[in-house]
């Protein structure tokens, strides 16, 4: 496989083309310290076979940071804790990089203390704060300090470094006509634009010396009116490369269009690769990819058409540290796929909790084992949906015989369109790990009383809401489930109550099926729903020609019509020939009576009733397992 060929990247030799991109893990100790969870959280990616790590964010600005845990490279007494995480990468088998960072900005002052800086007083669309416009002279001497974090990026013995210049940060803001809007010599035409990461290219190489690495990453695209372009991309690439980088790392977006640096599900996997390519069609240095490569076949392609001579794993990683073994081994069946659900990043923002994983709990929390149960007992796990899995794998790797039981014919239910991927893959690993799952099983007393556990674990039932609106018990008017389960069909106008997950999803099906649909809500379309992936949603129903009202409540479903007022009173009317009750579900009784009566241990499990609670869920019904 290609994948596993060596290349060089200057004068850096890597073992094979697996790159693990930066990613701000949030664990640097209170000042950017590197921690020790920051030092074994790498070393795990290292031993699980990835050829290259570039270490996350190492701020060049001791105050102009996006959280108080960014690791930092701005004085000199940061360079022992660095030097550690770096032995720790080479001793597991990797070669290391750091990426160096200025968010200009994006720092937001609820953490700095102080204004943001950047090349035009433009308001951040992630903050909400308008920064202060930079000086020539504040912009001259923000290059010494690249210069200055890339020389102890050398002297803590990493063996390159990666200048950040995508994503809408400082560099990023000076490339792009989006949010450059000066008129002096940093400003204007494209070669104006690209002065100051020029420059900072240039101190750093002078810093650093010629046999040290230089990486440069940028947004080929922002994906944004007025942002940069493809035709940019290739451009900006060639000037770079004129001035002396060793590789480029083709990335995408803007803090206007995030979901194009951290791409939701509904983006269709290897999407990044166009940009990467055509990239690459200008360049002379070694290109990486990235941008949801979660299957070697996807990487193994895109290095055998040209399309990037390096392949860089961010949050399949996190997923599964062991993606890179397991497909050198042939095993790929067993890597656990990522599902871009954008667990890891934590919304709301700014995100200062560890970074996490819904398909990997040990992501964050690396060389924490589960402490053996004192004794083996009989565990039945009640519902397959988040807590439930979570609560079953937890129990078995405590060493409980776990049986786990779902009432529906398949594992998790409706839980969630959005992330199905993530039961499909806990249920795989139950299996490996010996859990009896069993399907379209009720919990009844007889049951329970035959299979005689020492303990039961709970999940709360679901039932759908039905709103106390005149005519919603028509014959017209369905709840959501008779669609989703395939029970019913239906055309014409249908009128799709709810904008929450359950509206997204009922809304998704019809829309791509032809339907005309208006969702009405009292909320904005994808409320619930993780921002980049509703942002990407929201687009997409407007591409299809769904009509969303927002602010809305509804007061009646007619024959033929929906009745509506707005916000400030005002009535209003849509028509319908099917109207679909899409609001969320509630949690029935948390325990039924019927095995509450048993006299056994019973435990209850939390409900989740939303994509966005699944990691809290999966956490609670973890410790509720650690209980027995």
């Amino acid at each position: 496989m290609k994948l596993f060929e060596p290349i060089d990247i200057g004068t850096l030799h890597l073992k094979n083309r697996l790159v693990m991109p930066p990613m701000n893990s949030r664990m640097g100790d209170p000042g950017g310290v590197v921690s020790q969870r920051t030092v074994d959280y790498y070393a795990r990616r290292a031993q699980g076979g990835v050829g290259f790590i570039i270490v996350e964010i190492g701020a060049v600005d001791p105050v102009q940071i996006v959280s108080p845990t960014q690791l930092q490279l701005s004085d000199d007494r940061f360079i022992p804790g660095m030097a550690r995480l770096a032995q720790a990468i080479k001793d597991n088998g990797a070669r290391s990089a750091i990426q160096i960072h200025h968010p200009g900005r994006q720092a937001p002052a609820s953490v700095t203390g102080t204004p943001a800086v950047a090349p035009s007083a433009l308001s951040s669309r992630r903050s909400g704060e308008t920064p202060k416009e930079l000086s020539p002279s504040e912009i001259e001497g923000l290059v010494g300090l690249f210069a200055q974090a890339a020389r102890r990026a050398k002297d803590a013995g990493f063996e390159a470094v990666e200048i950040h210049g995508a994503h809408g940060y400082l560099l990023c803001q000076f490339l792009s006509p989006y949010s450059n809007h000066r008129d002096d010599d940093y400003g204007g035409d494209a070669a104006r634009r690209a002065r100051f990461p020029l420059q900072v290219i240039e101190a750093v190489r002078n810093e650093v010396g010629r046999d040290f690495p230089i990486i440069f990453r940028f947004s080929a695209s922002e994906f944004t009116q007025g942002g940069l372009t493809i035709e940019d991309g290739r451009a900006i690439a060639r000037l770079v490369e004129e001035a002396g980088v060793d590789c480029l790392s083709i990335s995408a977006g803007t803090d206007a269009s995030l979901e194009w640096a951290v791409q939701p599900v509904l983006l269709p996997v290897g999407c990044l690769l166009p940009l990467a390519e055509a990239v690459r069609q200008e360049a002379y240095v070694p290109v990486i990819a990235v941008g949801r490569i979660n299957h070697p076949s996807i990487a193994e392609a895109a290095l055998q058409e040209g399309k990037a001579d390096l392949i860089a794993l961010g949050r399949p990683l996190l997923a599964d540290p062991d993606y890179p073994r397991k497909a050198q081994e042939g095993r790929w069946d067993e890597i656990r796929k990522c599902i871009a659900c954008n667990s890891c990043r934590r919304d709301p923002w700014p995100r200062e909790l560890p970074i996490c994983c819904l398909l990997n709990p040990e992501t964050g929390n690396e060389g924490v084992e589960e402490t053996p149960a004192s004794k083996s007992r009989v565990v039945l796990v009640v519902g397959a949906g988040p807590a439930g899995l979570e609560a079953a794998r937890v129990a078995a790797l405590r060493g409980h015989r776990v049986t786990l039981w779902e009432e529906a014919a398949r594992p998790g239910g409706r839980w969630s369109w959005l992330q199905r991927g993530y039961i499909g893959e806990r249920m795989k690993e139950l299996k490996s790990m010996g859990v009896t799952v069993e399907l379209g099983k009720e919990a009844s007393p007889q049951a329970a009383t035959a299979l005689g556990p020492d303990a039961i674990l709970v999940t709360p039932r679901a039932k759908p809401s039905r709103p106390d609106i005149p005519g919603c018990d028509g014959d017209r008017c369905l709840p959501a489930t008779e669609l989703l389960d395939q029970k019913q069909k239906v055309s014409g106008r249908v009128v799709v109550l709810g904008t929450g997950n359950t509206g997204c999803e009922v809304t998704h099906l019809l829309s791509r099926q032809g339907v005309s649909v208006t969702m009405l809500g009292e909320q904005a379309a994808g409320h619930g729903v993780e921002p980049a992936t509703g942002k990407v949603l929201v687009q997409q129903f407007e591409e299809q020609g769904v009509k969303v009202l927002s602010d809305v409540q509804v007061t009646a479903i007619d024959t033929g019509a929906v009745k509506f007022q707005d916000k400030d009173g005002s009535p209003g009317t849509v028509g319908a020939d099917w109207v679909v009750l899409a609001l969320e579900d509630q949690p029935m009784e948390e325990v039924p009576p019927e095995l509450a009566s048993l006299g056994l241990e019973v435990h209850t499990l939390p409900f989740c009733g939303q994509p966005r609670q699944a990691l809290r869920a999966g956490r609670e019904g973890a410790e509720v397992a650690r209980k027995i």
